[in-house]
């Protein structure tokens, strides 16, 4: 197996090389884990508010999550513990809230109970992330998200996770932006 080599680590894919990367911009803890639980050994530790146990899925594509065979694996890794377990598909995606907002989705969040969308948002002034429902944590700052819904300023994780690949692949990722009231723009100068 081909490994990739990103900040000094070897990781078994590009997609985990990414999710590094995209960690790193978050300024979340991370550790690749050193045990195995319960046959299933994870891609990432997140230390945040709560141990976040993180598998990286890069083939598995949003429309087939239904049907992915592995949920119940990783629902017994972390049966009878606080932790929980976030699964990142193919590549996060901004969907529409039931307000017809755009939310920046990483992947999936199993939180011993249920899995849910994990929604990225600013709390405490840091990127975190929470099950899509105003009635959860921040799992980064352990802030309540019913009584806050952060800052206003949503993290949009399609340019995040361009900017991310675009570092691990050892590349220099650029932004533009015209104007003001515009969008920001990533532009990938040829190389």
């Amino acid at each position: 197996m081909s490994t990739v080599r990103f900040n000094s680590i070897d990781f078994d894919t590009e997609h985990e090389a990414i999710c590094s990367a995209l960690f790193d911009k978050y300024q979340w803890r991370w550790e690749r884990p050193s045990r195995s639980l319960g046959g299933w050994r994870p891609d990432f530790l997140i230390r945040g508010d709560t141990l976040v146990w993180v598998e990286c899925k890069g083939g598995l594509k949003w429309d087939d999550i239904r049907t992915f065979p592995e949920f119940h694996r990783y629902e017994d890794a972390v049966s009878g513990s606080s932790d929980e377990v976030l699964l990142i598909p193919e590549k996060p995606m901004v969907i529409k809230n039931p307000k017809g907002f755009d939310t920046s989705v990483l992947g999936f969040l199993y939180n011993g109970e249920l899995w849910s969308y994990a929604r990225l948002g600013r709390w405490s002034g840091k990127v975190g992330f929470s099950h899509n429902s105003k009635s959860w944590r921040d799992r980064i700052s352990g802030e309540d998200v019913k009584k806050s819904w952060g800052d206003g300023r949503e993290p949009n994780v399609d340019i995040d996770w361009l900017s991310a690949t675009q570092i691990a692949r050892g590349k220099r990722a650029v932004f533009f932006q015209g104007f003001i009231d515009s969008e920001i723009e990533e532009w990938n100068p040829s190389a």
